[in-house]
């Protein structure tokens, strides 16, 4: 199994990060990592990612926080824009790093990401992981990590391994909110009923 560490200092950065943004408390806190460095062909729409953070809010009572790398700051901020819940806040203007992403990582209940590096975080830290790809071959990055879900419409087109989708992008587009979050479902315990 991968393993992965934290330094003190990544660790510190993340308890400010986690007062700051009132992440604090026995909540579930739910991490979504919109980016992919690859290019635009992995990216899930914004607005399906704030559609997934609001179900997370008000059906799992879950705190959603937005990852970002430094190009990534203005599509972290409009998930939480578009979601406009207070339980729903972004990394977009704190000072970025790979150890911060590692140490919110570390401690977030669930991970929801692209193909994209912080799904190895994720499941090096034991964290549960439901991954979205797109035009990329799901066995090529398989991490064999029991607690990840692996999602992938089939389409004629892919999966096309090409950087900028040439069509609708429907690989991504098909995978809609719904089943993200029912994929979440699957992964996590069910919602502690008040």
């Amino acid at each position: 199994r991968m393993e992965l560490f934290t330094t003190p200092a990544d660790e510190a950065v993340a308890d400010r990060v986690w007062q700051k943004l009132r992440l604090d408390g026995n909540e579930e806190v739910c991490c979504l990592n919109p980016g992919a460095a690859f290019g635009a062909a992995k990216f899930w729409s914004a607005i399906s990612f704030a559609r997934l953070a609001q179900d997370l809010s008000e059906l799992r009572g879950a705190k959603v926080l937005i990852l970002c790398g430094p190009t990534e700051r203005e599509q972290a901020r409009k998930i939480a824009q578009l979601a406009n819940r207070p339980q729903v806040v972004s990394l977009a203007d704190e000072p970025l790093s790979l150890g911060l992403t590692k140490a919110v990582i570390r401690r977030c209940t669930l991970l929801v990401t692209t193909d994209s590096g912080p799904r190895h975080f994720a499941a090096a830290f034991d964290r549960p992981v439901v991954a979205l790809f797109g035009p990329t071959f799901i066995d090529w990055t398989r991490t064999f990590f029991a607690k990840e879900l692996c999602l992938q419409e089939k389409v004629p087109c892919g999966p096309c391994q090409l950087r900028v989708c040439p069509t609708d992008h429907a690989c991504m587009n098909l995978l809609t909110p719904k089943k993200v979050f029912a994929a979440v479902q699957q992964v996590l315990r069910p919602p502690i009923q008040e």
